[in-house]
């Protein structure tokens, strides 16, 4: 074999590889609810989704490094033409020097801290909640 045919054979394979790896990771939820960009995607498990409604964003405390806002979040399922099923409001406490960010339980008052790298059930949902919540707060991501 010539060797513009290996070039063109190697290329043609990277071409494929990377679309491949494109298509394996592309999310299968919307990124916006219904195409609006109030309601973001925060995260995705076995036919649905979770979107975070930016426009209830309210922030109840500002006391550098800490930190306490609030907002909506709106669980649908995404396998049933994207129905919304009910409406959570979160709020998230975050030390910014300390790089944590807590979740409050809504019956209790307590605040359970969310691990940066945790499992789904430790973090799933309400991390990347608390996450988009403190950037379209702040305009700059929590974990640096």
């Amino acid at each position: 074999m010539n060797s513009f045919k290996k070039v063109i054979i190697s290329f043609m394979t990277a071409v494929m590889l990377f679309l491949l790896q494109s298509a394996v990771f592309a999310s299968p939820y919307n990124e916006y609810l219904n195409g609006d960009t109030n309601f973001k995607l925060c995260d995705g498990h076995m036919g649905m989704a979770w979107y975070v409604d930016l426009s209830s964003l309210n922030v109840n405390l500002y006391n550098p490094p800490e930190y306490i806002i609030g907002i909506n979040v709106l669980t649908v399922d995404a396998d049933n033409n994207y129905d919304v099923k009910k409406t959570t409001t979160y709020r998230f406490k975050y030390n910014y020097t300390d790089q944590t960010m807590y979740v409050e339980n809504t019956d209790t008052g307590i605040w359970r801290c969310l691990p940066e790298e945790g499992t789904w059930a430790q973090t799933g949902v309400v991390q990347p909640a608390g996450e988009i919540a403190f950037e379209a707060a702040y305009g700059m991501p929590f974990y640096h």
